[in-house]
């Protein structure tokens, strides 16, 4: 095997951090990440970094690789973060009680993240079945971020799951404005029975 030139770890990773503090497009950042995590020494700084940043650029095209670099990072660091691309990695394969258990451990490193906490409640609600349990994260959630639409609907919807319909009516004008018709439209779709939708 042909020797080359040394590679520059540090190099590479200023490189990488300059592409994503400048919001370059991800099919840029990839290659310089796995160039990056292929010459950083296996569970060293660079590595997992690559390997974090590498996971949650994939989630969306390669949720079953963004899982595996995730759980590679994991065996030698934890972190919230980590944790939390892990669980949404698992989410988008269907693996719904290996994803809660990710964002309960991504919680206990940060137990005050509002997007954590919509996440597991969401899990909890839509892809568990289980509103009730879901209502303290999503309620936590809300309290943080009561204007955000997409968490004021996960919210609302494990209060009508729970019949609590004019809870859910609130929570969904305070965020998307009194009388929206949006907000009356996700009520009455949630309310119709899933068998007898068209």
């Amino acid at each position: 095997m042909k020797k080359g030139r040394a590679v520059d770890i540090q190099k590479l990773q200023n490189d990488v951090q300059w592409a994503l503090e400048r919001g370059l497009h991800a099919r840029d950042v990839v290659p310089m990440l796995e160039r990056l995590r292929e010459h950083a020494p296996r569970g060293s700084t660079a590595a997992r970094f690559a390997g974090t940043e590498l996971a949650e650029l994939l989630l969306s095209t390669s949720p079953w690789r963004s899982a595996v670099l995730a759980h590679e990072v994991l065996r030698y660091e934890e972190s919230d973060r980590t944790w939390a691309v892990l669980g949404l990695s698992l989410t988008l394969l269907g693996h719904y009680r290996s994803a809660k258990r990710a964002f309960v451990k991504a919680l206990a490193f940060a137990p005050g993240c509002a997007s954590y906490a919509h996440n597991l409640g969401h899990l909890l609600d839509a892809a568990l079945g289980r509103p009730a349990e879901a209502l303290p994260w999503l309620s936590r959630a809300f309290d943080a971020r009561p204007n955000d639409e997409e968490v004021a609907a996960s919210y609302a919807h494990a209060l009508v799951r729970l019949g609590r319909r004019a809870e859910a009516h609130q929570v969904l004008e305070r965020a998307l404005g009194p009388g929206s018709p949006e907000a009356a439209s996700l009520l009455a779709r949630w309310l119709i029975p899933p068998d007898t939708r068209p």
